[in-house]
């Protein structure tokens, strides 16, 4: 689609921080989209938020990256919290983490972790038969 197409080329030229950013870029450069819009075609492209050096988050196209560190900066976010259950974690983040986090928390293949499900703002994070949550949760807590 082109403007999946358009909205790629955006996220690598500059940092896009929210929806409405992308929206409002969009409709500069001559698509007619409204924020609702631009949800669906993040959720499509499964574009996920990216810690920042400087701080903060920005969309970037998910690949093949370094999950720890990014498991990481999105836990260590002021926002952020994590509390056990049984064997569930549920990780409550920013607007448009979740996606993110659930992403890098599969990819680090724990052996802890039976799954993870997400959603805009969190992932509930589902601990294996024979593992403690709270094990779990301070190994995150300890990535480097």
């Amino acid at each position: 689609m082109a403007r999946q197409a358009e909205i790629r080329q955006i996220i690598k030229q500059q940092r896009v921080q929210t929806q409405e950013e992308l929206a409002r870029i969009l409709n500069d450069r001559g698509w007619n989209v409204t924020q609702a819009t631009v949800s669906r075609d993040i959720s499509s492209m499964q574009l996920v938020k990216v810690p920042l050096s400087e701080g903060g988050f920005a969309y970037d196209l998910m690949r093949d990256a370094d999950y720890e560190t990014q498991v990481k900066a999105i836990l260590q976010e002021s926002q952020t919290r994590m509390q056990a259950q049984g064997n569930l974690i549920m990780v409550k983040v920013l607007p448009g983490t979740g996606p993110a986090l659930k992403t890098a928390l599969e990819a680090l293949d724990l052996n802890e972790i039976f799954g993870v499900v997400g959603d805009d703002n969190g992932a509930l994070i589902i601990v294996k038969a024979g593992y403690h949550a709270s094990g779990l949760m301070d190994k995150l807590a300890q990535l480097p």
